[in-house]
């Protein structure tokens, strides 16, 4: 086993699946009710033994973070305050790992263990099951969205989903038995997936059939990519292992190697920075956080020492999430952060 299979396993397990305490990383067809819903509101102290895997930021200002044991939870007021809920399938709480809506807000998915999907028609705050097809049962990492009716899915065991008619029906592609961690649509007709050994894919038929563009090849010494994003101007920037990196600025046509490691840490998340054209953010082992430009990597204090596992960004602010309780906002484009579950800004739960 190299070291690209080795550590990416080992993050894989650490961070997205959490198997371990420490610190590390427009039809309703085919759609089936989900079980518990918002929990009485209450106070409760900081959940620091709770881990967050996703979070997206809506046009409303309305944020979502998924995480531990089919946690979902929602906020509008830039997290002061929270509603809660956890979500079962087959009367088991799985982890949920990711989270995405449509431009507009009023469609997204949720993906997690063993092939969980669930859909929300109401910006997030209620959810129904929909089912992935026969051979999808890994962990789905990340879900990607184009409209409301096509999104993708990557995960576990070379697990490739996409959808034309909103989750109605998904087909299944699988490479080989690779992880893949983070998948991102360019534009609506084209997708990118990375994952182990350096590999990067990509479909434009809308995931029938997928392309090696960098890596593939389960031999090689590459280290893995953890995430991918496509800001404006056909800029895109791929990051993983030690702060390894893969960079376009012509849509995915042609992609050129970087590296951007601080103190050699790796990066499990990135984000396009909004009005800044060709700026990305990224986050990940230990905290590490960089604002990104031009191919160069310029430090920043994320506002935690725990593995940051996702980030989002929306004109007014951004949020960023991670393992043992970390919930974070920035209010200056990613410069500088604030944690939210400290003192005053205690959870709560309950209908909003």
């Amino acid at each position: 086993m190299n070291r690209g299979q080795n550590q990416g396993s080992r993050v894989l397990k650490r961070a997205w699946l959490a198997l371990c305490a420490c610190v590390c990383i427009a039809s309703l067809g085919g759609v089936a009710p989900a079980t518990t819903g918002a929990q009485p509101a209450t106070v409760q102290p900081q959940r620091a033994w709770e881990n967050y895997f996703g979070v997206a930021i809506l046009p409303s200002g309305r944020v979502v973070v998924v995480g531990d044991k089919g946690v979902i939870m929602t906020t509008g007021d830039q997290g002061q305050t929270w509603t809660r809920q956890q979500r079962q399938r087959g009367g088991k709480y799985y982890d949920l790992y990711s989270v995405a809506f449509t431009s507009d807000g009023a469609r997204g998915w949720v993906v997690g263990d063993n092939g969980t999907i669930f859909r929300s028609d109401d910006g997030g705050m209620t959810w129904s099951e929909q089912k992935a097809p026969p051979g999808a049962e890994a962990a789905l990492l990340k879900v990607a969205v184009a409209d409301a009716q096509r999104a993708c899915a990557s995960g576990e065991h070379g697990v490739l989903l996409c959808t034309s008619d909103g989750g109605a029906n998904w087909n299944l592609q699988k490479f080989q038995d690779f992880g893949f961690f983070d998948i991102a649509f360019s534009d609506a007709n084209n997708v990118w997936a990375v994952g182990e050994f350096g590999t990067l894919l990509h479909t434009g038929d809308g995931g029938k059939s997928w392309q090696v563009r960098s890596g593939g090849d389960r031999m090689g010494k590459s280290d893995p990519y953890f995430g991918i994003v496509f800001g404006g101007g056909g800029n895109g920037l791929a990051v993983g292992l030690t702060g390894n990196a893969l960079e376009t600025n012509d849509g995915g046509k042609t992609w050129k190697a970087g590296a951007l490691a601080i103190a050699n840490r790796s990066y499990y998340t990135v984000a396009a920075v909004p009005e800044r054209s060709g700026e990305f953010y990224a986050a990940g082992e230990n905290g590490v956080a960089a604002l990104i430009t031009g191919g160069k990597a310029s430090q920043v204090e994320s506002g935690t020492s725990n593995a940051i596992s996702a980030v989002a960004f929306s004109p007014r602010f951004a949020m960023s999430v991670g393992l043992l309780g970390t919930l974070l906002r920035s209010e200056d484009g990613g410069q500088h952060w604030q944690r939210l579950n400290t003192g005053g800004q205690a959870l709560q739960t309950g209908a909003r």
